[in-house]
């Protein structure tokens, strides 16, 4: 077998050993735009990226590929359909950032509702702010981040509620303190919170997300602070970590109700190596003829 591993990744001599075990391996040393990719990719068998602009290039690519493994679970922004039309199966990596973002999620909870950020700015001196305990949050999604900021969510004494599957959404919004978004993006969670689902959340409750932003409408939301929500936090996921500049990180970062972050959640030391790890497993897997975790 041909690995490519198309960019740099920061893996343990003990994760290139296990590559190594596997077939010929070749790795590069930078981020490839899209028609670098292209050719990183013509000799692979399976590819191995992060960063690299594999949903442009999925339906560029010529017949050789048969596995592309990627370090992080999200997928909803690629061409599955396409890639399997293709013959390439595509194993993502489930897990690998639960406990990273999950407690990102719930401290961007704790500093927008207990003001901490403007607290140590001296912006709001020691103005009374509401307490998190007793008060209910109320998680879309029950998987497994959305399952981890309930246990610590219930930690800190708060009441836990979840929407799961043909659940009441309307009802969820309108009875709970703070809203908590932990959807993966999908066709069916693409543009679920509308103007009619802000509107219908409780007054003076909060709304934090961790997911996708086209699950949420923006100018929705931004209404929805001048009407009945007391502020917002998220985490943006689907800009390019760090992006600073990003127009979506630009229309919410200067507003004085919310706390925004550009895609930052999952990057800590434990998620990246456990990214990788299961990336590594899940080419192992299809070397050895049981393909695991694919997504397509």
């Amino acid at each position: 077998m041909k690995i490519t591993v198309a960019e740099p990744m920061k893996l343990t001599s003990e994760q290139k050993a296990r590559l190594e075990k596997l077939g010929a391996v070749r790795y590069f040393e930078s981020v490839p735009d899209l028609a670098e990719l292209l050719k990183r990719a013509e000799d692979a068998d399976i590819l191995a990226v992060d960063w690299s602009p594999i949903d442009a290039a999925i339906p560029k690519m010529q017949p050789g590929v048969k596995l592309i493994s990627l370090p992080f679970t999200g997928v909803g922004f690629l061409p599955l359909k396409e890639a399997a039309l293709k013959g390439i199966k595509i194993s993502n990596s489930p897990g690998s950032s639960t406990e990273s973002v999950g407690e990102f999620g719930v401290g961007l909870m704790l500093a927008l509702v207990r003001r901490i950020c403007a607290c140590s700015g001296g912006k709001t001196g020691t103005a009374e702010t509401p307490s998190l305990y007793g008060k209910t949050i109320g998680i879309l999604g029950k998987g497994r981040i959305g399952s981890y900021v309930g246990k610590l969510s219930e930690a800190i004494g708060m009441r836990v509620t979840y929407l799961e599957r043909r659940g009441d959404l309307l009802d969820i919004l309108r009875n709970s303190d703070v809203i908590y978004s932990a959807l993966p993006l999908s066709e069916e969670t693409e543009g679920l919170l509308g103007e009619k689902e802000f509107a219908s959340m409780k007054s003076g409750s909060y709304f934090v997300t961790t997911s996708h932003n086209l699950i949420y409408d923006h100018g929705a939301l931004l209404k929805a602070l001048d009407r009945n929500l007391a502020g917002a936090a998220m985490d943006l996921e689907g800009i390019s970590t760090g992006d600073y500049k990003n127009e979506v990180y630009c229309k919410f970062k200067d507003h004085p109700r919310i706390l925004a972050t550009p895609h930052i959640a999952y990057k800590t030391d434990y998620a990246m190596k456990r990214g990788y790890d299961l990336m590594i497993d899940n080419i192992e897997a299809f070397v050895a003829g049981n393909p695991k975790n694919v997504v397509n």
